[in-house]
């Protein structure tokens, strides 16, 4: 049963529901309780394979830009209220008190800060360094204890359990927790103190780690720190005065650690990461590729650090966490890509490789033109299985390493509270017997679900901003990059702004086209026309309708003026049927 987003209609006695997208058809229409649409209201319903649609949410007469979210959420069925007992266990809660710190480390005279987006509101994690002498250093990674305060079976576990993880579209954060916990008791803010669970790893200047240890700790964070900030700082242009040392020595350990683990075969994927901005009312500004900064990967080295080091304990001590892993390829996929990168005539993984980690390192260092590198790290992607959560550790591919797990996110993450827990007891030198092996399987079935959900709801989100700033850009002429193939036609990711529509060639050319063995290029059977997956092309915005999701762009080639054999006919033909 799938969520649709259409109109209602009433008419002849009947309610009918009109779904925005192609596909399902117009079907009857059916609620229960009080809240009745009015006919030509938009409204959210469940479609089953056969029978009625079930009325699910009515967002009203106009198809408007506040909407957006809540449309995207009940399609995805994400949570957006907390329920009562939630709230209320939430609002019990308290700043932390001596009481609450008499069996703590205290770290609150360390220089410690938080580096994340400039628009965060809540702060999993915050970094400190200090020199041990003889070239080592020890390297805090703090994390919030969430686990301190979302005990096991009560209102907000449940509640964080059943959503999974934060949502964030463009509009705010369908959050994992209460506010009163994820953007304040829980966020490691600036200059107030805080509960964590930290990870304590001792490091010399090559990256090596020489040991790790855990502890719960109260921190005071001296700053809340944005990449971009941190950026300038390391560029010196705008240098951060006595916190300045600290970052440079964090930068100059996190550029080892991520050597040594590029050594070992870890992928360095470029996936640039598109966010809309928008105003208050949900009008889209721009769309935008977040540039990835140095600054980004000196956190995320030592979140793996810190992820791994947890794994590594957990491996020692049995089962009860849940592990997040990576699968190898198949061979048939990487001899997929392989077949399509040579028809391609983009680089091949080196047959000479030890192994596919080597080989897909390789390549995807070779040296490309931005479109061409977009377009080979894309199908790498693709052939690359998705990451899961596991009651078992299979691995990670993508890292190059075993015992992985996620630890440091627990405020937007339900697998990281639950391994907190874990670690908890490592601390108290307790052991919970209660660690069910089926129902910690169960959980991670549970918890990979909700994260695709998410993931598809961003994705949704991000797409449906794009296509609101498109509308109001019909009839002008962009640039983008073919980026899918079916017989009907090419999917094109515009250069800017960056979002994708759907060019119908077989109908603009007046040509019937057909798709090549290895599936990356288009045929036209009378004209001979190619287009080929990865080439640049000239389009015009034709049609953009929002709530279907949909974007016609019509092709810009100088042949479309005129037919074969000279004759005007395609480009007048084009303009007829809307394209143009």
């Amino acid at each position: 049963m799938r969520r649709v987003l259409g109109r209602a209609h009433f008419a002849r006695g009947r309610w009918t529901f009109d779904p925005a997208k192609r596909g399902p058809g117009v079907r009857e229409l059916r609620w229960k309780g009080t809240h009745a649409p009015e006919d030509g209201d938009w409204i959210v319903a469940e479609i089953p394979w056969h029978g009625p649609a079930n009325l699910v949410e009515v967002l009203g007469a106009d198809d408007r830009p506040e909407w957006d979210d809540a449309a995207v959420a009940s399609q995805y069925r994400l949570r957006v209220t907390f329920p009562a007992a939630a709230i209320s266990e939430a609002a019990a809660l308290h700043e932390p008190t001596a009481r609450d710190l008499k069996s703590r480390e205290d770290h609150r005279d360390d220089e410690v800060v938080t580096i994340d987006p400039s628009d965060a509101r809540d702060h999993d994690d915050a970094l400190g360094v200090r020199a041990l002498g003889g070239g080592k250093h020890e390297v805090g990674v703090h994390i919030a204890d969430v686990s301190w305060y979302v005990h096991p079976g009560g209102a907000l576990d449940l509640e964080a359990r059943a959503r999974g993880t934060s949502c964030y579209l463009p509009g705010g954060a369908i959050p994992m927790l209460p506010e009163r916990l994820s953007s304040d008791l829980c966020s490691l803010r600036e200059g107030v103190d805080r509960l964590a669970l930290s990870v304590f790893a001792t490091l010399d200047d090559t990256g090596r780690l020489h040991g790790y240890r855990f502890a719960a700790t109260v921190i005071r964070s001296r700053a809340r720190l944005s990449y971009e900030r941190v950026q300038r700082a390391l560029d010196e242009v705008e240098p951060l005065g006595a916190l300045q040392p600290h970052l440079e020595m964090l930068m100059k350990l996190a550029r080892a650690l991520r050597a040594r683990r590029l050594a070992v075969g870890a992928l360095q994927l470029d996936s640039p990461e598109v966010k809309a901005v928008v105003d208050e009312h949900g009008e889209t500004l721009r769309m935008e590729r977040r540039p990835h900064l140095e600054s980004h990967e000196l956190v995320e080295e030592f979140m793996l650090l810190a992820n791994r080091c947890v794994g590594e304990a957990a491996a020692l001590r049995g089962s009860g966490v849940l592990w997040r892993v990576h699968e190898p390829p198949p061979g048939r996929k990487l001899a997929e890509l392989d077949e399509t990168l040579r028809v391609l005539g983009l680089p091949r993984p080196p047959r000479h490789a030890d192994d596919a980690h080597r080989a897909l390192q390789a390549l995807l260092e070779v040296p490309l033109d931005p479109p061409k590198r977009r377009l080979l790290h894309r199908l790498v992607l693709r052939s690359l299985a998705r990451a899961r959560y596991l009651e078992r550790d299979l691995g990670h591919f993508g890292l190059a390493t075993r015992e992985y797990l996620h630890f440091t996110s627990p405020i937007r993450r339900y697998p990281d509270l639950h391994n907190h827990r874990r670690v908890r007891e490592w601390i108290a030198r307790a052991r919970d017997e209660a660690w069910d092996p089926h129902e910690t399987a169960a959980l991670a079935v549970e918890c990979s679900g909700r994260e695709q959900d998410a993931t598809d709801a961003e994705r949704e989100g991000t797409r449906v901003k794009g296509l609101r700033l498109l509308a109001g850009r019909l009839g002008e002429r962009l640039s983008g990059t073919i980026s899918g193939l079916v017989p009907r036609g090419c999917f094109v990711e515009l250069d800017d702004p960056p979002v994708d529509g759907f060019m119908a060639v077989g109908d603009q050319l007046d040509d019937r086209f057909e798709l090549d063995a290895a599936g990356v290029r288009l045929v036209g059977q009378r004209t001979r026309r190619r287009f080929t997956l990865g080439d640049t092309v000239q389009v015009t915005v034709a049609r953009v309708d929002v709530p279907a999701r949909e974007c016609d762009l019509a092709l810009e080639l100088e042949d479309t003026r005129r037919g074969r054999h000279g004759k005007p006919g395609t480009r007048r033909k084009a303009r007829r049927q809307g394209w143009l």
